[in-house]
């Protein structure tokens, strides 16, 4: 059938390369263009604010009734995910967010914008860049897991250096309008035709399910990927005082990180560097982030995605407090390249902890399950943003929040070491874990 030309093709590859190598390409160029949402949004403030006269605060609430959509549907998406496999959800939400795009050419109401924006954060952002990233990284991957996770969201960075510039110019040249629509096509090019033509939803489907790379080794400080084979159920998961302390600290961070994520561009126009230079900057973050997302992947299959964890959030503390008290060019570009450094690992981590934590056998339902809290939080965060500036014609005091949050957050890693597994020895002897009689 004309629906399974991915086998036929993936066949052929599978004699030359291990084909999970494949599934990183694929997951690679879709977020390449599902990304561009999310660093690209802060990029039409000035045009919507100057055409509309909205302000900041009811545009920044826009990827909020994203966030409400995608709390409905990521419980959804996770069991779909586990029932039928990604490459449907992949091609199906990338057509969503194609249309999204188009629509979102066309608006001439705030409520058209916060719908559409809702739509095209939904779907390609958690849906796609998210949710199956995680999942197809974790069901390809053990052994090398680390780099894999790198290179896959080295397109979310990639997605930023090219395509700040490139929407820059093309809002500047054909209008937002039209920038709109030309994000909508490359959602078809990056995302529909490599996920039909090429993904495959389990190794087991090419007779892959015992190869080496799929075998666990132990890891660095015993938090390796031996725990990636636990056989956790989400009941059994959620009864651990680690689950809360591990979804706390996410949910934390990711307020602080998304938060300032969507206003760094607006905070240099806002202290009066110009368009041209603060999009500079901000390539130049996600320029240093793309060679870091690799070097960083082989760190965390050394160092385990807890410490990793630590850094980052210590890190992203430290890089927001150089973008707060910056005051000049230079001092701008030390923060692009000391924070793209520490930010680098950010979605990798992210998107490694939960299987780390708990296994990847569900993960799709365990990932579907704590997906809205995390959306919700990073939601909040660019919407707080926004209040903050409209009430204080600053970020300084929201910034400066964000720093608490995110040591908080390098804290609850610091203290949450993984629960035993169910599966080993003393839990399947009767002698409960620590972290089940908490519970």
């Amino acid at each position: 059938m004309f629906w399974n030309v991915n086998l036929s093709i993936a066949e052929r590859l599978g004699r030359r390369v291990y084909y999970g190598w494949v599934m990183v390409g694929v997951m690679f160029s879709a977020n390449l263009s599902a990304f561009v949402f999310n660093t690209s949004l802060g990029l039409f403030f000035t045009p919507l604010e100057a055409e509309f006269g909205w302000e900041r605060s009811q545009i920044s609430v826009a990827p909020l009734f994203g966030t409400v959509l995608a709390s409905v549907l990521a419980p959804m998406f996770g069991y779909l995910i586990d029932r039928f496999g990604s490459r449907l959800l992949m091609v199906v939400l990338g057509l969503i967010a194609a249309v999204g795009h188009l629509l979102l050419s066309r608006i001439g109401a705030i409520w058209q914008f916060n719908v559409l924006v809702g739509i095209v954060y939904a779907f390609p952002v958690t849906g796609i860049a998210w949710m199956m990233s995680s999942v197809n990284i974790n069901r390809w991957f053990s052994r090398r897991r680390g780099r894999a996770m790198g290179i896959v969201m080295m397109g979310a960075s990639a997605s930023a250096m090219i395509f700040i510039p490139v929407v820059t110019y093309t809002i500047a040249v054909i209008g937002w309008r039209n920038s709109y629509a030309m994000l909508g096509a490359f959602n078809v090019l990056l995302i529909v035709v490599p996920a039909f033509l090429l993904a495959v939803d389990l190794p087991e489907h090419l007779g892959l399910g015992g190869h080496p790379e799929l075998k666990s080794t132990p890891g660095a400080g015993g938090a390796g990927v031996s725990r990636l084979d636990a056989d956790w159920r989400l009941r059994q998961a959620a009864r651990t005082r680690t689950f809360w302390i591990v979804l706390t600290a996410i949910v934390l961070g990711n307020f602080a990180v998304q938060g300032y994520f969507i206003h760094a561009y607006p905070h240099m126009e806002s202290l009066g560097f110009s368009r041209l230079n603060a999009s500079a900057v901000w390539a130049t973050f996600f320029f240093v982030g793309v060679i870091a997302k690799l070097f960083w992947g082989f760190i965390i299959e050394r160092i385990g995605v807890r410490t990793g964890l630590v850094i980052l959030f210590m890190g992203e503390a430290l890089g927001l407090y150089l973008l707060n008290s910056a005051e000049s060019l230079t001092a701008l570009y030390i923060y692009a390249a000391f924070n793209g450094l520490a930010h680098a690992p950010f979605l990798q981590l992210l998107a490694m902890v939960w299987a780390d934590y708990y296994g990847k056998r569900a993960i799709g339902r365990i990932y579907g399950a704590v997906q809205p809290a995390i959306l919700i939080s990073g939601s909040l965060g660019a919407w707080s943003g926004g209040i903050f500036f409209d009430l204080l014609d600053n970020y300084h005091l929201f910034f400066n929040i964000g720093i608490a949050l995110c040591l908080t957050s390098a804290f609850l890693f610091l203290i949450a070491p993984p629960p035993v597994p169910p599966s080993t020895p003393s839990a399947s002897s009767g002698a409960v874990s620590s972290e089940t009689r908490q519970a």
